[in-house]
């Protein structure tokens, strides 16, 4: 009777079992590499995605749960955009699922944060310009994240950041502070920028800078550059094949030499603008600037500051190259935001680069030379330069003068220690070098610079004689394109 029992029973599982759907076999993944997205209020944020096993053909599609989604777009393989409702309230957050045929269907938390209200003490906009340095801005990013968790925004201020995914696309993000987890998150403002792949123009430099400006209100703005850098040298000099061949046949005085550290002067074509037109760029922003950081090589250049003169009230800059690693943000950004970001400690944020490279940087080869420029300044050294130039020096020798790359053709010169040498009137001399002071208010460096330019190595630097701001007055090369410039309007009465 048991045994019988028990076969019924079987029997019945056997039955319930048969008749229910059974779970698909074999099912594929839906990769997300991000579980939960940020935005502020923006209309517009996209995901990647992919599938695992691949498959192009396959149509994905995704629900939110909330109707502050206005609308999600999977029509881009690989990718889900959202359009999302501007939010004037509180935090606020959904859940979105995304399904595909054959494979197990995934969830992503989009996060949008609150408005704020009022503006910001301070707005730092970064603007990481090119791709070659790609993975060292990646981690300049890392570094501000880190800053961030640290506090560095206080109350209410912002850091946002303009950033390239390849030569002709590009995003304007925002880093914000998670309260909840206490991690710094990323938030698009505007994704799928497109950038003309001839040429980067003024106009659409201050366009991204004034989106980036728009999005984060504030009371005072700090920019930082980071990429391409050859002091006021122009694009057509940079890029000619005529100036290489008159430079020594198939030299090319700005490839770096094969085996060198990277440092961060490149160039690359559609995005090299010159000195004039990263100040028109700025200006067309409609912001003048509390201070602008160039993380970029040799922009501690008197050529290249004089073009700077009226954007900004401070410059950070290097004299010489710097390395890829460049700033350390997780440093420097604190001296930024001082005081709850209402000013800055520029005197301690240019020192943080150079004690970073003195204590922290870990390889031979290094760079920490920089300087604090006071533009208000500049004008008055342009006044003091021309007058020493009314009595020049003609007798003197240049190949003395204290240098900052390792060409065989020098670029740029210790601009103190040029001047030091250029005039016979000692009086118009004791002038400029006085005014020198008040132009360049703080300077700082390494006993060595390294240069991956010509002969790459580390070579020596005087520090009894560093200035902290170079220029090309000594040099015999594009001695038509330093007549352009207008600094050389500016001091020089004659050609040097």
């Amino acid at each position: 009777m048991i045994q019988n029992i028990k076969i019924l029973l079987i029997s019945l599982v056997v039955l319930m079992l048969a008749g229910c759907e059974s779970e698909p076999k074999n099912l594929g993944t839906i990769v997300l590499p991000e579980r939960v997205i940020c935005a502020r209020s923006t209309t517009s944020k996209s995901i990647e995605y992919s599938l695992l096993p691949e498959s192009s053909t396959t149509h994905v599609k995704a629900t939110a749960e909330d109707s502050w989604v206005t609308a999600i777009d999977t029509s881009h393989h690989g990718i889900i955009r959202l359009t999302l409702e501007p939010n004037s309230g509180a935090k606020r957050s959904t859940k979105v699922v995304v399904t595909a045929a054959g494979y197990h269907r995934a969830t992503f938390e989009v996060v949008q944060l609150d408005t704020p209200k009022n503006k910001a003490p301070h707005t730092l906009c970064f603007f990481f310009l090119g791709t070659s340095l790609g993975r060292y801005f990646d981690n300049n990013i890392k570094d501000a994240s880190t800053a961030i968790e640290q506090g560095v925004l206080g109350s209410s201020n912002r850091v946002l950041f303009f950033r390239q995914k390849s030569s002709t696309e590009a995003y304007i993000a925002e880093l914000s502070l998670d309260i909840d987890s206490g991690k710094c998150v990323t938030n698009i403002i505007e994704d799928n920028i497109l950038i003309d792949s001839k040429q980067l123009t003024p106009e659409k430099l201050g366009e991204y800078i004034a989106t980036m400006t728009a999005a984060a209100p504030a009371l005072r703005y700090g920019l930082i550059m980071a990429g391409h850098g050859h002091g006021w040298i122009p694009r057509k000099e940079i890029l000619s094949n005529a100036t290489v061949l008159s430079l020594g046949g198939s030299y090319n005085p700005w490839i770096q030499t094969l085996g060198a550290e990277q440092t961060r002067a490149y160039g690359e074509r559609n995005v090299m603008l010159n000195p004039e037109e990263i100040a028109q760029g700025i200006e067309s922003s409609g912001e003048v600037f509390d201070y602008i950081l160039f993380d970029a090589c040799f922009m501690a250049n008197i050529e290249f500051i004089y073009e700077m003169r009226n954007v900004a009230n401070y410059i950070i800059a290097s004299p010489c190259e710097i390395m890829g690693p460049g700033f350390p943000y997780h440093r420097t950004l604190p001296h930024l935001f001082a005081e709850d970001g209402h000013s800055s400690d520029y005197h301690a944020a240019a020192e943080s680069y150079y004690l970073f490279y003195r204590d922290e940087y870990k390889y031979d080869a290094r760079s920490g030379s920089v300087a604090l420029f006071d533009c208000h300044e500049v004008e008055k050294l342009a006044a003091a330069t021309r007058r020493i130039m009314e009595s020049p020096n003609e007798e003197y020798d240049a190949s003395m003068l204290q240098t900052y790359e390792g060409q065989k053709d020098h670029y740029f010169f210790d601009f103190g220690h040029w001047a030091s040498v250029a005039t016979t009137d000692l009086d118009a001399l004791a002038a400029l070098q006085e005014q020198l002071h008040k132009t360049v208010v703080a300077k700082f460096s390494l006993p060595t610079f390294y240069s991956a330019y010509g002969a790459s190595g580390t070579y020596p630097i005087n520090l009894s004689i560093y200035s902290g701001v170079t220029t090309s007055a000594p040099s015999e090369a594009y001695r038509e394109s330093w007549h352009e410039c207008g600094w050389y309007k500016a001091t020089m009465m004659y050609d040097i």
